[in-house]
């Protein structure tokens, strides 16, 4: 069947991205695809047939046709060039968890959702509380090719919150840590970095997110959790320790 203009081009914006995100040169991805690589120069800009298109899909296990989503939906390169269907087990909702700056004992949870924003392009994390007073937390979402973490940064009016995490995993729960301003005594805050947990769930009740105390439904998950971050090093602290 003849490839129709609008899916020409959503093939030719999915290969350009895949040769992006690889980071790899058009002879490389010949190489990859078992083609020419005069096939390859006339493929980016969209002269190729339906024989073609059907070897890269059997070769690189890559989805060009019948996918019905229209154009290749692709991050901006200060984002790490990463395409929204490469990314869809992000989208959803989640609990964001941190100890609280004031009590060590307390856990500080808060209901966020990850989206696509097509307008940056790229992957938004938002908090979803309504009735809240003051300002909803949200951050950008930097996903660099070929990394273990993704990064996560809040710029409010200049107040910069930076996240690391682990990518998603098969539980559906990242672990890292985060550099903010926190509660150092009186009225004065310092520069704090403490370890935080997303965990992805299908729906969110009260009893998951606030303050959550000891004996609390959530508290022991979030707490191993936590605790985890360090124990099993998904984030290393290093103290400087001048010789004696």
């Amino acid at each position: 069947m003849p490839i129709n203009d609008q899916d020409r081009q959503r093939i030719i914006q999915a290969i350009r991205a895949y040769i992006a995100k690889e980071r790899i040169s058009r002879e490389e991805f010949a190489r990859r695809a078992k083609l020419g690589k005069s096939t390859v120069d006339k493929l980016v800009v969209g002269i190729f047939s339906d024989r073609t298109v059907l070897q890269i899909e059997s070769m690189l296990n890559l989805k060009l046709t019948d996918s019905g989503n229209g154009p290749v939906e692709i991050a901006g390169d200060e984002f790490g060039k990463y395409t929204r269907d490469d990314t869809k087990d992000y989208a959803g909702k989640y609990v964001f968890a941190r100890p609280a700056f004031r009590d060590e004992t307390t856990i500080h949870a808060f209901a966020m959702e990850v989206l696509w924003d097509a307008s940056l392009p790229a992957l938004l994390v938002r908090e979803m509380a309504r009735d809240k007073r003051d300002g909803l937390q949200f951050g950008k979402i930097y996903i660099p090719r070929a990394s273990a973490h993704i990064f996560i940064l809040s710029n409010e009016d200049g107040w910069l919150k930076s996240v690391i995490l682990s990518r998603i995993d098969v539980y559906k729960r990242m672990k890292g840590v985060m550099l903010t301003m926190g509660h150092a005594f009186a009225n004065v805050y310092a520069p704090v970095a403490i370890p935080v947990i997303m965990n992805k769930y299908d729906s969110i009740d009260d009893r998951m997110i606030g303050e959550i105390k000891p004996g609390a439904k959530m508290y022991r998950d979030y707490s191993e959790d936590l605790l985890a971050v360090e124990q099993s090093q998904y984030a290393k602290w290093i103290a400087f320790k001048p010789p004696q």
